[in-house]
């Protein structure tokens, strides 16, 4: 059992490791198709519209596009970025009161389907192995939306660099 603590203690080291890595801007090397990868094109992105942005309150006289404030789009991105970096676990979810005052609850639906894999599925009769299966499918179907997020997202500060850049007369 010990063992099993260790290499988790191992893996999750590595993972940090590795996010360090990725906020530092050091060479790592990852396959074109890995969710590092898009999460170190997101962060660079991010790093490169601050470089480019030296005066953000002139994000306001920038054209808006749709619901789109490019301030507020600048401010979030950011956020992400030092969310996805330096934060961690909040604790418990957050609720509030949605439509009709019904509670909604922020917990993803990794969480729950982390929890049903924890065991308490409510299904008599199934493994650990049917719930791991589960939630290993859960977790590729998390990975692929975060996967598209991070794109739409560095996609989105890459616009916003070249929105602003065109606006002060930078070069491109």
């Amino acid at each position: 059992m010990s063992s099993f603590n260790t290499d988790i203690s191992s893996k999750l080291e590595n993972s940090r490791n590795t996010l360090r890595k990725i906020a530092r801007n050091d060479n790592t090397e990852f396959s074109k198709q890995s969710i590092l990868n898009d999460m170190e094109k997101f962060v660079k992105m991010v790093n490169t519209m601050d470089e480019t942005v030296l005066v953000p309150s002139r994000l306001m006289n920038l054209p808006q596009e749709g619901d789109d404030d490019p301030f507020s789009m600048f401010a979030m991105l950011n956020d992400l970025k030092t969310e996805l970096l330096w934060a961690g676990d909040s604790g418990e979810p957050e609720e509030r009161i949605g439509e009709r005052g019904r509670r909604v609850s922020d917990l993803s639906d990794t969480e729950s389907d982390a929890s049903s894999a924890a065991g308490d599925s409510g299904i008599e009769g199934e493994d650990e192995r049917e719930s791991a299966v589960r939630a290993a499918a859960a977790c590729r179907r998390h990975l692929r939306g975060l996967r598209h997020s991070l794109r739409t997202l560095t996609a989105a500060a890459d616009h916003l660099t070249r929105s602003y850049q065109e606006e002060v007369g930078a070069p491109i």
